[in-house]
This record gives structure tokens, sequence and C-alpha cells, in this order.
């Protein structure tokens, strides 16, 4: 026993075994009192005694304990092992006679709990986390899995099967939270598995190796595979009943995982499978599987749930998810930054500022601000001021550089060019103009762009910006600073000043093909001093520059001129436009003159008959353009901007030859007055910007402005609309802000594709028509600081809004007609001082913004049916009655509080009471009222 009890000492789960003749045995009874005596984690197994005989000690205990006694058992002796009895039979255990398929299932049961509590199946995570919380809930959510409180709600059956596609650059952790998440879940299944660098070990000629790990570890015993064939046919018809997790970690082809779990119907219901991507659109691969197993044959449906949809549904039962991993903000970056850096201390103050440098260089990539944080613990501040320095000049630890070199490498030729190009001239531009270059460069620029997107590298933002990390711009830049590291007038693309400085000294500049060559002060160079040297440029930015040429420029043979592959030039400032036909213009298909200085426009002709292939021309703030420039313009012409020529009269009579003109841009060209009859006769036109001019009215004939998908005409201030714009049947954009149209035509329910419409700061608008609510698509409406006091009833026809913007508006109580929107995101009605009674939003499942700020609202009603979308709410000071009100034992999420004083808008997160703990147990609306709720993000 002496030995036994020193087990019991050093043991962290005792699982007594309750047999029926269990107190016959002295031993047995001595054991269960030393556990409870040593406060173990104690795990009962009744097996064929219930709680209830062995805690009363009724039937075979009683008379147990009777012998006992018979046999000189002190009372103290039979008192504490009754006491232990009692206490082992009140805790949570297994009853056999509640399994079902009798001691196999209890067994798995047991072993599946008792390695969940030992942790035993889980995978190793740094202790240093910040900021996973929302992204495990958003993995629970996108798996089917209930959690709650940070913690996996035990019992629950898991339904369906799903895949889930974790995507992000690399170093943001996402292998990280997939960890943390198997770690939580993996015990809700019978079988589970998490494989390691599946690319590497594919490109390893390894596929079979990598089935083999795969089926050992859902059948718990090793096996041997012959062939990847023979691998995927065992998993295929192997394990159809058996309920998985399996997660599939550093996928970068859908055709790695063909062999491993192709279809989800080879797995059994309940079963989910997480893969985390090198690439974003694994996710599309999925949505074209053919299901094969039979059970689905009949029900088999494929849909895609909206363009750029996360969801698809392969089949009734199978869902495909995606999840892209975002970067840390800067307060997430600076708090994990400091936890590898001081260990916990507090920051110094003298580190103070640099540690906040030091988290922003990093870009919220966890992994670098692991290594750098790690690195400077404990050293002097000299250390940290030389890690800044190199953060700016080489961001990425040595594994994420060599991650992301691979990927760059598995790009295509053209998709590396429009990377390189991106990185070192258009982050932040709108893709719309660069397309045209990489077009005529023969560069494939839809195909390349997608696949920039799908390898994380490259992003379009919602205005059509292209972007990337700063970090993955400095690592583009750091690929062509290493063409030559030491020579930069042989490297391909040129943007630094002093590396320009330095090349416009060498005569001869083959290798550069695009340079930006942009200047502080006007420079001036002799033509046969700079444009020779740069035979290959295809891309030329330039500023404050001045070439002093030969005046026999537009005389020279086509032989002649300089620059004979240049596809796009970006001459801001120029002083002399004369000095571009010095110029091979024939090829060129993007022309930039912006704030140019130029006097004199006479060689304009001249220049446009050598530029015959040009499809954009940008002439903003050109003083001294007093002509129209659209006379001259080549017939290819998709694109003009001609915003704030401050001296243009009109857009010019022969706009109608322009059959391929797509954009026209005269925002705040004061003078022009009307817009040619024409232009309604474009059929490609698909956007018109009239914003500041002076036009008083636009005709819309029917068939007129066929394409047109964009109109903006604000600050138009004479502008009035007649009822004929309900023929603009493709029009998705409409902006009349800052107008001073007292009402709108009947006739604008007609665009049946209106999405958005702004009529931002209209001081004499007062009312929207009824036809309003006939606007289908519309997703936006901005009334911001109009004179409206009501909205029309027919809103309640607005299914999909999304967004309403009124504030400062004269609105005097919420709208009855938007209650029931399902679609409606965001409300704003922050400083309609007019605005007072109740606020009712139950209807409202889709509102996650409410902005109530600066009005004299009383009450918030709001009902809650599972969980609240709702995150950001502001209100005034004092009280706010918030009446709940709700199904008695529905779960609740809702994040908002009884009183607006307690918000914050710091982006501080405020841990409160739940209401739906009052509300399980069946509290009052009045009870309710009473408690702050959950969580409060502002």
């Amino acid at each position: 026993m002496p030995k036994i009890f020193e087990v019991i000492k050093h043991s962290e789960i005792c699982i007594p075994i309750f047999s029926k003749d269990f107190a016959s045995s002295k031993s047995c009874l001595n054991e269960v009192e030393k556990m409870v005596e040593c406060e173990r984690t104690i795990m009962p197994i009744f097996y064929d005694a219930s709680p209830t005989v062995v805690g009363d000690q009724q039937e075979s205990y009683q008379q147990s304990f009777c012998n006992h006694a018979a046999k000189g058992v002190s009372p103290a002796t039979l008192n504490n092992w009754k006491e232990a009895l009692r206490s082992v039979s009140r805790k949570r255990g297994w009853e056999l006679e509640k399994f079902q398929h009798g001691d196999h299932q209890l067994v798995k049961e047991v072993v599946s709990t008792v390695r969940r509590l030992l942790r035993k199946d889980e995978l190793d995570v740094t202790d240093h986390l910040v900021g996973m919380d929302h992204h495990v809930q958003e993995m629970m959510t996108k798996l089917g899995v209930h959690y709650e409180n940070g913690q996996v709600v035990e019992g629950q059956t898991l339904m369906g099967r799903r895949v889930v596609e974790i995507s992000g650059l690399p170093g943001i952790g996402k292998s990280t939270l997939v960890k943390i998440v198997y770690n939580k879940i993996h015990h809700l299944f019978e079988g589970w598995s998490f494989l390691n660098d599946i690319h590497g070990k594919v490109e390893e000629k390894r596929l079979a190796s990598v089935q083999e790990d795969l089926i050992s570890d859902l059948q718990k015993k090793r096996c041997t595979l012959r062939s990847s064939a023979d691998g995927t046919a065992f998993i295929k018809y192997k394990f159809r009943n058996l309920r998985v997790l399996i997660v599939l970690d550093n996928v970068s082809d859908f055709e790695q995982i063909d062999s491993l779990a192709r279809d989800p119907s080879w797995f059994g219901p309940g079963s989910r499978i997480i893969i985390v991507s090198l690439r974003s659109n694994l996710f599309n691969e999925y949505s074209q599987v053919p299901v094969e197993n039979y059970e689905f044959q009949e029900s088999a449906r494929l849909s895609v749930l909206g363009p750029g949809s996360s969801v698809v549904n392969i089949c009734d039962g199978i869902l495909v998810e995606k999840y892209e991993l975002k970067q840390m903000n800067d307060g997430l970056a600076f708090q994990l930054f400091c936890k590898y850096a001081f260990r916990g201390k507090p920051v110094p103050q003298e580190f103070s500022s640099l540690a906040r440098d030091i988290s922003l260089a990093t870009g919220g990539l966890p992994s670098v601000i692991q290594v750098v944080g790690s690195s400077l613990y404990g050293k002097p501040i000299k250390f940290w001021e030389e890690a800044l320095d190199r953060l700016k000049r080489e961001p990425f630890n040595k594994e994420v550089k060599r991650i992301l070199k691979r990927r760059y490498e598995a790009l295509e030729d053209n998709a590396q060019q429009i990377f390189l190009d991106t990185a070192c001239f258009f982050m932040g531009k709108d893709k719309t103009i660069p397309y045209y270059m990489w077009e005529a460069c023969k560069y494939d620029p839809c195909r390349g762009v997608d696949e920039l997107h799908n390898m994380s590298l490259v992003k379009t933002r919602e205005n059509n910006e292209l972007w990337m990390n700063n970090q993955l711009k400095v690592f583009g830049r750091e690929i062509v600073k290493e063409e030559n590291p030491r020579k930069p007038f042989k490297r391909s693309r040129l943007w630094n000043q002093e590396d320009i400085e330095r090349v416009l000294n060498k005569r001869k500049v083959d290798a550069v093909e695009a340079l930006s060559a942009t200047f502080d002060n006007c420079r001036s160079f002799p033509e046969h001093g700079f444009f020779p040297n740069f035979s290959n440029l295809r891309y030329l930015r330039m500023n404050h520059v001045i070439i002093k040429g030969n005046k026999q420029s537009a005389k020279k043979s086509k032989e002649d001129l300089f620059l004979p592959r240049l596809k796009w030039l970006e001459w801001q400032w120029c002083h002399n436009i004369s000095s571009l036909l010095a110029l091979d213009l024939s090829g060129l298909v993007v022309l930039d003159l912006s704030w140019s200085t130029s006097r004199t426009w006479r060689c304009w002709r001249q220049i446009m008959k050598k530029a015959k292939n040009l499809k954009v021309l940008i002439l903003k703030d050109c003083c001294w353009l007093a002509e129209s420039p659209i006379s001259h313009a080549p017939l290819k012409l998709e694109r003009l901007n001609l915003e704030r020529c401050s001296t243009l009269a009109g857009v010019g009579r022969s706009i109608g030859k322009l059959r391929n003109l797509v954009s026209l841009n005269i925002k705040f060209c004061s003078f022009v007055q009307e817009l040619p009859e024409d232009i309604g006769s474009l059929e490609a036109l698909k956007e018109l910007y009239i914003d500041g001019t002076s036009i008083k009215a636009i005709d819309f004939p029917v068939g007129s402005y066929g394409k047109l998908e964009i109109m903006s005409a604000c600050n138009c201030k004479s502008l009035s609309l007649s009822n004929s714009i309900g023929n603009m049947k493709s029009l998705s954009y409409l902006a009349l802000d800052d107008t001073e149209l007292s009402e709108l035509p009947c006739s604008i329910g007609l665009l049946k594709n209106l999405q958005t419409l702004s009529l931002r700061n209209c001081r004499g608008l007062w009312k929207l028509p009824d036809s309003i609510g006939s606007l289908e698509e519309l997703q936006v409406m901005d009334l911001s600081d109009a004179v409206i006091d009501e909205l029309p009833s027919s809103v309640k026809y607005l299914r999909n809004l999304k967004v309403l913007k009124m504030p400062r508006t004269f609105i005097r109580e919420f709208p009855r007609g938007i209650k029931n929107l399902e679609s409606l995101e965001e409300i704003d009605f922050s400083g309609c001082k007019s605005l007072t009674g109740e606020c009712n939003v139950t209807g409202l499942a889709s509102l996650n913004v409410l902005l109530l700020v600066h009005t004299d609202i009383s009450q918030l009603i709001v009902t809650i049916c599972g969980y609240s979308n709702l995150q950001k709410l502001r209100l005034d000071d004092g009280v706010l009655i918030l009446k709940i009100e709700t199904t008695k034992g529905a779960r609740h999420q809702f994040n908002g509080c009884e009183t607006a004083t307690q918000f914050q808008a710091d982006g501080h997160h405020i841990s409160m009471l739940t209401v739906s703990q009052t509300l399980k147990q069946g509290g009052s609306q009045t009870e309710a009222r009473k408690l702050l709720v959950d969580e409060v993000w502002l």
C-alpha cells in the first residue's frame, strides 16, 4: 500500500472503477480515501454499480461495510471510507449503462478525455499570444463549433462536413492560429491528424509518406503503403464513417491535397478539414470538386453565394469557407513586442518611443515581432536604434524572407514583373491605369494580378487601389537591388534619388526598363544627355525636368527618335510640351502631363498624331490649356482626365468620334457650362465626372448613355435633374453632393441597377420621392447634412440596403420603414437633434454600427436571437434604457451596455457581466436592464 499511495500522490488523474464488489476490498477503499485526501482529479467509472449505490452505500456496498465492521474495522475508518465514497460519487465520471455500445465505447470516451486533460495530443504553442481570441472565435464559427467564453461547449454534436482555408502573409500567425484551434477541438472527433509542411514534403516526392502519416494518425496504428494510389483508395473508403479533424499545413497547390482530402465526403459526418494555404484560391478549386459519396449523389448542388463570396456549398451538408488572417493592428503589435522585449516588466520611459517605432516597423507580423523583440531583451539603447534602422532597410527575418522568396520564384514571369512594378511604383495607385501598360507589354495583367492576389502578395482595396504590406514593398525593391547591388545602372527599375543621380552620369543604361525621376526643384538636361541614355525604357515618370532640345525635333525620322519602347510617360510640371516631339510616341498608351506650365499648345496636334495608340490621357491642372484637346485625340483613347483645367471653356464638339472612350473627367473645370449633344451616344462610356462645373442641365434621351455606370455631379450649384434621368438603366453610382436640388425626379425609381446614392450637404433637399423604394439594388444611401425630416414609407422595400447615413438631418423619429431591413449593417443618425422617442432595431439582423450621439433618443429596443452583430454603438452621456426582448433559454452575445457613459471611444475592450446568464435563469426584462452586457468594442 505505501507504494500505491506514493503513486496516487504523484498522479494527475485518478480513475476508480466501481463494480458490485468494490467495497469488499479494504485496499480499494483505502485507495479511494487517499485519492480524496490528496485532492487529486478523480474521474470515476461506475461499471456495474450506480453513483447512488456507491454514494449511499446501498445493496452490496451496505453488506460489505457490515462485513468490515464484523471483522473489527474501527468506526472511524468506516466513516472515512463512506465519506470518500460519497465525495467521489458526486464527481463527473462515466456510467457503463449509459453507453449504447458497451465497454468499447466507454473505453474510447475515457481514453479521449484523459488524453485531453493530460494534453497529450496538444501541439506546442508559444506562451506569448496577443490578439488571437477574435481569430479563434471566427474560426470556431466557420467550423460550426459552439464556443463560449474561450471554451468549447462540451457534449455538442457537429453537423455536416466543413472545409476551412486559412490564408495570409508568411509569418502572420496562420499555423499558430490553427494549432490553438486544433488543441481546443480535437477531442470532439473520433480521429485527428495535423500534417506539417505539405508543400515541402510533396516537393520532395514524399506523398506516400504523408498519406501514411494521415492514415496512422486517424486509425491509431502505423501503416505502410506501396504507392500513393493505394493510399488514396485506402483513405477514400476506410474513413467514410469516422468523424475526423484533419489539418493540412503549408499547402501551395490543390494537387498537393488531391490524394489526402480532395472530397470531404471521404470522411464521416461531422468531419472538419482545415487547410493552411500559401495561396488564397484553393477555396475556389474545392468548389469545383465533384462529390463522389453515394449518399450525396441525389442532393448534389453547387452554389457560390455572390461574387467574391467566402462561402461555397459544394452540396447539401458540405460547406467550404475561407478565412484571411490580417496583420496585427498597431496596438496589439506593440503589446506583443513588449512581451518579448521586456518579458512582462514595465516599459522604461527611455525605451517607450523606440519600442513603438520598432513594433510599427515590423508590419504587424508576429514572427518578425518575436525575433526582433527577443533579440533586444536586456540590450542597451544603441542596439535598439540599430534594430530600427535595420528594420527600415530589411524588415523580414531570414525565415519569412526565405518563404517569400520561394513564393516570388513560384510566380510566372509576367506576375513577377507586375509584382516588382507595384512594389517600386504603383503601391496605393488606382490599378486601372497600370493595366494599360501591362497589357501593352504583354504581361497579361488580369491573370498576373489574380495570381498575386492568390499568393497574398498584392491586394486590391475597395477604391481599386493596388496595395501591399510595407514590408512586401521593401522585399520587392530588395529583389530589384539584388539584380546588381553596386551598379544601379544595371538594374531593371530605378526610383531612389541617389541611385538616379549616379545613373544620369552614365552614357548607356540599357538595363533600366522603368524610371521614376522625381526632383524637388527644376533640373535641366540636354536632349542628348538624358533620353538616349535610357534606350529600353517602357515606364518614365519625372517632374520639374526641363529638356533643352534641338529645334529640329519635330522633323526627325522615326529612327532618330528617343525611347522607342516607351509605353508610359508621366511628365508632371512639364515646362514645354514641344520636348515630347523628340520621343518615339508610337507605342505610348499612357500620357500624363498634369500641372504642365507650358504656355503654348500649338504642337499638340503633332504630339497626338505621333501617339496614335494612346489610351489614357491625363491633363490635370494644366492652367494654360484653354482649348479642348479632344479634337486631335487619337481614336483609341479610353480615358480622358481634364480635372481642374481652370481656363478650359468646353469639352469639345468632336467628342463623338471617341467611340472607345470609357471615362471622362472634367471635375472643377468651372467655365464648362454644357456637355456636347453627342456625348450620350458614346457606347463605351461608363464613367462621367462633372463635379464643380457650371453645367445647368443634362438631357438623357432614351437609348443614350447606354453603359454609363458612374455619374458624379457634386458641387454643381446650378444643376437640375429632369425626369429623363430614369433612362440611365446601367447607372450604379450617383453622387449629387453639395448641389442645390430641392427635389429628386420621381423617375429616379427607374434606376434598377443603382447601388449608391449620395446626396450629402444638399441644403435644399427636404424630401425624397416615394419611388425611392423601387431601387431594388440600392446598398448605400448617404443623406448627411440634408434638410430631410422623414423618409418615405417605401424605404421598407430597400431589401439590399446596407448603409444609411443621415447625420445632422432634421429627422424627427426613428424610421419605421427600415425596421425590418435584414441587410442593413450601418445606421448613422448622429447629430440629429430633432430625433426623439425610441429606437427600435429589433428586425435588423445584420446591424453592426449604430450611431446615435447628440440625439434625444430615450429608448433602445433590441431583440437578440442567437448572436447579435452589433459591434459599434455610440450614444449621448446619460441613461439609455436598454430593453432586451428574447426567448427564454436562448444563447446570447450582445455588444452594448446600459448607460452610454460606460462606452469608451479609444478602442479599449471592457469585460462585463452577461445578460444571457440572467435570461437563462428566467430573469425578467426589468432584471436584464440592470445588468451590463458581455463585451464592448469601439
